[in-house]
Parts: structure tokens; C-alpha cells; sequence
């Protein structure tokens, strides 16, 4: 199962200053919608999923304000970013009263560092087994609980996904016939070293749960499911908070970024 790239609405009445920026965007990866004016990218976006959109605010026609408050109406989860040459403190904070992010065209640098690290808010969850009813009640499971995972029946499916997804945690049953569990940790955690993994086996020994807490990754019996959802939560619960303290620091709040990482960091 392979998710598509994001997409990133691009919108400024300035052709050549837009062109520039769709050709960058490209080269990071993403799938590139440009348009002009406001009405443009209204229709686009009407028409299918964005993921974000960053918006011109001086444009004839609709004012980029006026165009986020729109875009938002028609796709509540996406997410916006205001680019402006003749910014002051009272746009921006009606900017971020939208829940919006605000750059000054003059610090563009500074935009793809922070479009790079944009958290979209979802955590993405990665099952990997080559049994597929075990696979599909593992899914089914956790869909139940808001997530809609990623599947793979092997380990080469899994590193395919990781090449064109961010995994955030993935869940990898041990004995599969291209590569085992342990090895596919391995490979994941190359290409991603923040990723969160569990082990499952239902063949496990010392030795090989010794291993996997050397890889830094969780490990559990496939018959002892029952103290596995526990940790599932827990785990889940650990990612959503790094997520929002990324979110806080992206938006400037280094301060309460710490402190939701370490509540202990208030006193």
C-alpha cells in the first residue's frame, strides 16, 4: 500500500516569484497546485484534497486572508501558511487567529525549513505481517480506535512505504519469509531514526528479545496481546505529545514546547 505525496496549493498573483516556488516545491516532493488569485485555488480546492496551502496575501481580487478563511471552510484540516511583503503585528495576528502560519516573503528561507518540519497531526502507523488475518484484524483493531494504518505483508513492501511516507510507529511481526522482523527494525530505523517500533513474535526467546531492546524498539509475545493495547496507548499518547510540543515550537513557543515535552521543566 503506497500513500500519495502531499499536495501543496501554491497562490500568489505574482507569476514568476509562484513558478519559482512551485519548481522548489517539486524538488522536495511534493504534488504542486498553483493559481493565481483567490478564486482559482478556491476552485481547486473544491475540487480535490490539499494538504496545504500557502497563500499571497496582496492579490487583486481576494486578499490572502480572505482566501485562507475560505480554503478552511472547505477543507477544515488543511493546513495554511500567509506569505506577505508588507506584513505588520495586527495581520499577523489575524493570521494566526486562523490557526495559520505567517512569513514575510523577505524571510523565505526560513519557510522551507518549516514546511519540511510541518506536523499535519496525524500519526501514522505502519503493520507489518505476512499473515493477512492477522494483519487485517491488527488493522481493524486499531482503526477502532481513530487510525487508519498502513499495511505490508513483507518487509520489502514496509521499507517501500517508509521511502515515500513518514512512519511515526510501526508494528512488525518477527518470522516473515523475505526478512525477518529484526532485520526490517533495522532497515526502517535507517531511514528514519525517530520511528517508534514494536516486535511481534509468537516464536520468542531471551536472545531475541534482548536484541530487540537493543534496537531501542518494544517487544511482545503475539500471545500476549492483552498488555500489548496497553502499551499501544501509551505509546500513542508519548508521539501526540511530541507532536503538539513540535507544533508549539514551530509557531515561536519554544518555552511551552519544553514544558509539554518535560512538565517538569515549569518549576
Amino acid at each position: 500500500m503506497k500513500k500519495e505525496k502531499l499536495t501543496i496549493l501554491l497562490v500568489d498573483d505574482n507569476e514568476k516569484f509562484l513558478n519559482s516556488m512551485a519548481e522548489r516545491a517539486r524538488m522536495r516532493d511534493y504534488t504542486v497546485l498553483t493559481a493565481t488569485n483567490g478564486e482559482q485555488a478556491l476552485e481547486i480546492a473544491s475540487k480535490q484534497t490539499v494538504h496545504i496551502a500557502v497563500v499571497d496575501q496582496q492579490m487583486p481580487g481576494m486578499e490572502g486572508l480572505v482566501v485562507i478563511t475560505r480554503l478552511k471552510a472547505l477543507l477544515p484540516d488543511i493546513k495554511t501558511l500567509l506569505l506577505t511583503g508588507h506584513g505588520d503585528e495586527k495581520l499577523k495576528e489575524a493570521t494566526e487567529a486562523l490557526n495559520s502560519a505567517y512569513f514575510d516573503k523577505e524571510n523565505i528561507s526560513g519557510f522551507w525549513d518549516f514546511l519540511a518540519n510541518l506536523s499535519l497531526g496525524n500519526i501514522n502507523i505502519l503493520l507489518v505481517d505476512d499473515n493477512p488475518k492477522f494483519l487485517k484484524t491488527l488493522s481493524d483493531r486499531i482503526k477502532l480506535k481513530g487510525h487508519d494504518p498502513l499495511t505490508a505483508l513483507n518487509g520489502k513492501q514496509a521499507l517501500e512505504i517508509m521511502k515515500s511516507t513518514r512512519v511515526h510507529l510501526a508494528i512488525v511481526d518477527q518470522r516473515m519469509p523475505d526478512m525477518d522482523g529484526l532485520e526490517v527494525i533495522t532497515q526502517l530505523k535507517k531511514i528514519d531514526p525517530s520511528i517508534k517500533t514494536m516486535l511481534l513474535t509468537g516464536h520468542g526467546d531471551e536472545k531475541l528479545k534482548e536484541a530487540t531492546e537493543a534496537l531501542n524498539s518494544a517487544y511482545f509475545e503475539k500471545e500476549d496481546m492483552g498488555s500489548f493495547w496497553g502499551f499501544f496507548r501509551k505509546i500513542l499518547k508519548n508521539l501526540e505529545t511530541s507532536m503538539a510540543a513540535a507544533g508549539m515550537a514551530e509557531d515561536g513557543d519554544q518555552k511551552d514546547a519544553m514544558e509539554i515535552e518535560d512538565p517538569r521543566k515549569k518549576e
